[in-house]
């Protein structure tokens, strides 16, 4: 595979913490295989030459990357040009650059791994979101990475292409508890209604999307151990869906997107002591 002058641009909104994050975690996957590509990213309202909001830098620090040195940028035309692919960090992003340059190679993240999910803008919030969603970013990126080569090389990979051996032969994986494959679904449903909500106020029955959120919670608080604390968990996420009579915000949507995305593994106290800080400021929004 000929891996001289191939770009991959990654876009977001203003290129200084979603995009940068899913930059610098993609730059490893390639290198991981032995691929040499160049990787950027710049925003369709780019606040050209800010640095990374710093959340977004101790987030991608803790995952051992670094992006102190990134300035944000503005969409070109030339850049479109001399990029292979447009991987736009969510869908409303894709739509945009569709609408722009219809012919352009352009695919959303979520698409790209095959799955119906846009990572949530977690601007102002606390670092441990922008960690849990730069962790999701590159769990989509893995899921997608082998699409992304064939996308740029118009052939599908072959184990040669990687510079991992096979994995040694291992006992089959034990299935996921039906209980937990129902948590992640409740979870994943109510995800994305917070995200519609807030993209769409208009068209979207926030009051009825409250009662499905509401209806869910038994299902996503149901404990996953005798330690976990789930369920005073949800009853404070149920508190914060009471304070949000009207559409939610993009910001308080992406705060209700985290406190949810929490529920997928068991709750800490310490989990519990952050979101009951979070609904101290939550009606200030």
């Amino acid at each position: 595979m000929s891996t001289e002058q191939t770009l991959i641009l990654i876009v977001g909104a203003a290129d200084t913490g979603r995009a940068p994050m899913a930059t610098a975690l993609l730059r490893r996957l390639l290198h991981q295989r032995g691929i040499n590509w160049i990787v950027a990213s710049a925003g369709v309202v780019g606040h050209d030459e800010d640095p990374a909001e710093v959340e977004a830098r101790d987030a991608i620090a803790i995952l051992n990357l670094d992006i102190s040195q990134h300035q944000a940028r503005s969409l070109s035309d030339t850049m479109v040009e001399t990029a292979q692919v447009l991987l736009a960090i969510n869908s409303g992003v894709a739509r945009v650059l569709k609408d722009r340059y219809p012919q352009a190679s352009i695919i959303g993240l979520g698409a790209l791994a095959g799955r119906q999910r846009d990572i949530p803008d977690p601007f102002r919030m606390q670092v441990g979101a922008w960690v849990s969603y730069a962790r999701e970013i590159e769990s989509l990126l893995s899921a997608g990475l082998d699409r992304l080569i064939e996308m740029v090389s118009g052939s599908p990979v072959t184990p040669a292409e990687t510079l991992s051996p096979p994995p040694p032969a291992a006992l089959p994986l034990l299935p996921e508890p039906p209980e937990a494959e129902l948590r992640r679904a409740a979870i994943e449903r109510c995800q994305r209604l917070l995200t519609l909500a807030a993209e769409m106020p208009g068209v979207v029955d926030w009051p009825g999307a409250c009662r499905q959120i509401e209806a869910d919670l038994p299902m996503m608080s149901a404990p996953l151990s005798p330690q976990d604390l789930s369920r005073p968990y949800a009853a404070i996420v149920q508190a914060m869906l009471g304070l949000t009579p009207q559409s939610p915000s993009p910001d308080q949507s992406s705060r209700l997107c985290a406190a949810l995305a929490a529920l997928r593994t068991t709750i800490t106290p310490d989990a519990l002591t952050t979101i009951s800080t979070s609904l101290a400021a939550y009606p200030t929004l």
